[in-house]
């Protein structure tokens, strides 16, 4: 039982966020993206065991889902890892820096959020209601709207959340409309939670609130764009992930393919001039990406399946693939799925 009311501690740890405004959170973004183990590196002597732990993550992460790297759903997977009872978890510990008035506390953490926001973005968003909640009675610490500072934990089932909150005692439930979350069952350490993240810095405003039993107190919340930027994204502006739900295998060809002449004239007179091949290097990085075009260097055809890919990915598609060649390209979109490159 103590086991089981320590990991389910941070879906119940809203009484913890600060009641004042903290400054954006910001400057992680300018870290380079590393690898699980670099990004923890500063942490390995406050928390006990890390190396461990982390080598249990990546394992568990072999096979990641969603677009993700190893590195990235490992970070997830991490983050919801329970320590022994006597010792912090990373959520503990990060949920603390992230909601300390003193933004340099975050600093030893710049690696690890960039790994672990660069995994959530790369997450498709859930739009629909989930559930969150605290023992006791929050209702007179709650004004007309909220920003929570830490790594919201929720759920998408009320029952779960039911569960962890108990029976007994003044509790606390929200239901929360959201249009930003982050399902990670498949990235959990405990799927049968059904986790759903809201990012720290997630603003929220009261829609309503009532009490069914003498106990019990219900607060709605909505969230809602937040008045300022509460938080950096981890890619530049021009990087934000790419909602492609139906994207099929991208094939990049050099040859273009035996297509009739009226198959083709119907969508080539509605095709924009492609854009110039980028010169220089991007600053972003995908390593597996990287790795599935060097891997297909050689041949006609590139294949590479979908993977929830950003804006970011596709300068490096556009830089080592197209901006490769020395003559520039015409570029032809036969079908949704085909893009031709050909001297």
């Amino acid at each position: 039982m103590a086991e089981k009311n320590a990991r389910v501690a941070r879906f119940l740890d809203a009484a913890q966020e600060p009641k004042k405004e903290l400054t954006p959170i910001e400057g992680y973004e300018k870290t380079d993206l590393m690898t699980l183990e670099q990004s923890m590196q500063s942490m390995t002597k406050k928390l006990h065991n890390l190396d461990t732990m982390i080598k249990i993550a990546l394992r568990n992460s072999r096979k990641p889902v969603n677009g993700l790297t190893s590195d990235e759903s490992a970070a997830i997977h991490l983050y919801t890892m329970q320590w022994p009872e006597t010792h912090a978890s990373v959520y503990t510990s990060l949920n603390e820096a992230l909601r300390c008035q003193n933004r340099r506390n975050l600093t030893p953490w710049f690696p690890y959020l960039k790994l672990f926001f660069t995994a959530l973005y790369k997450l498709p968003s859930l739009k629909g209601t989930i559930w969150r909640g605290v023992r006791g009675n929050l209702n007179d610490a709650i004004d007309e709207d909220l920003i929570w500072w830490g790594v919201s934990s929720c759920t998408e089932k009320v029952k779960i959340m039911e569960d962890f909150l108990g029976t007994d005692g003044e509790r606390t439930l929200f239901n929360i409309e959201c249009t930003n979350g982050k399902s990670i069952r498949a990235q959990s350490h405990f799927e049968a939670e059904e986790e759903v993240l809201l990012l720290p810095g997630t603003y929220l405003k009261v829609v309503s609130r009532w009490s069914p039993s003498k106990d019990l107190h219900i607060i709605h919340l909505r969230e809602e764009p937040a008045p300022y930027q509460t938080i950096a994204p981890p890619f530049e502006a021009t990087s934000s992930p790419v909602d492609l739900p139906s994207l099929k295998p991208l094939t990049i060809s050099k040859e273009p393919p035996k297509v009739s002449t009226a198959a083709a004239a119907s969508v080539k007179p509605s095709m924009p001039k492609p854009a110039a091949p980028a010169s220089s290097k991007p600053k972003f990085r995908n390593p597996r990406l990287e790795k599935i075009i060097a891997e297909q260097e050689n041949k006609e055809e590139l294949n590479i399946t979908s993977m929830q890919l950003t804006e970011a990915d596709m300068e490096i598609v556009v830089y080592y693939v197209i901006g490769q060649i020395k003559v520039m390209p015409l570029i032809e979109i036969y079908s949704s799925s085909s893009i031709v490159v050909s001297r």
